[in-house]
């Protein structure tokens, strides 16, 4: 009888660890940054040094919005000018708003067409060379070239994310397979999220409406008015 206790206290203690980490906060078992880091889309600003990202299943169930409080990025109104038409003229032709192709440019490249960021992202709307191929920019570093083919990824996104623009702006900045590996959801790096709240915030400062789905509409975006455009 005696043995059997011991046995089963035994027992128990070899448990616990099993039972303390099952409790605890699960992590991605299959992250690979470095996957997420090349797929198509990757903005300027999306590094390898990104930690790894812990799930929260109970925040991916809620309807929230994890992006941070920024002030709307300024720009060089005369660059803006110089690729003004061209803007526009793409923008009618795959029906878009030129003022999100004017947003996302600003945060991209800030209309530098010469523009080359550290991974490898090209031109005004920062396509890595694998994403202006597939959207039909042989030389992504021509303006033309690749404010079309940055119009083409963009539609294809918003067809694919269902025009959730929070979605649609992860995917541009991280790819579209990190956001569905997150369940459709923005991808836990504090780059990405970044990057969506400043092109959300500059689209709501240069047109006063917001790119917000309803159900995000409490999300607040710093738009001060001194911030120059």
């Amino acid at each position: 009888m005696t043995s059997r206790v011991f046995l089963a206290a035994l027992l128990g203690l070899l448990l616990l660890p099993a039972a303390h980490a099952d409790s605890s906060t699960p992590i991605a078992s299959d992250y690979d940054v470095h996957a997420d880091a090349i797929a198509p889309g990757l903005g300027a600003t999306l590094s390898f040094d990104i930690p790894r990202p812990v799930l929260q299943p109970e925040a991916i169930a809620q309807n929230t919005l994890p992006i941070p409080q920024v002030n709307a990025p300024g720009y060089n109104r005369q660059m803006a000018a110089a690729f003004s038409k061209m803007v526009e003229r793409v923008a009618r032709e795959h029906n878009l708003d030129p003022q999100l192709l004017h947003s996302i440019i600003t945060v991209e490249s800030g209309y530098n067409p010469g523009a080359i960021s550290p991974k490898g992202a090209l031109g005004l709307m920062q396509l890595m060379p694998d994403t202006a191929s597939r959207f039909g920019a042989s030389n992504p570093l021509d303006p033309a070239q690749n404010i079309r083919a940055g119009a083409r990824y963009v539609r294809f996104l918003l067809s694919l994310f269902n025009r959730d623009m929070p979605l649609v702006l992860a995917a541009y900045n991280a790819g579209e397979g990190a956001v569905s590996k997150y369940r459709n959801t923005i991808p836990p790096y504090q780059e990405t999220r970044e990057y969506v709240a400043k092109v959300l915030a500059s689209y709501q400062k240069r047109t006063g409406q917001s790119l917000l789905p309803a159900q995000y509409q409490r999300v607040k975006l710093v738009l001060p008015s001194e911030m120059p455009l």
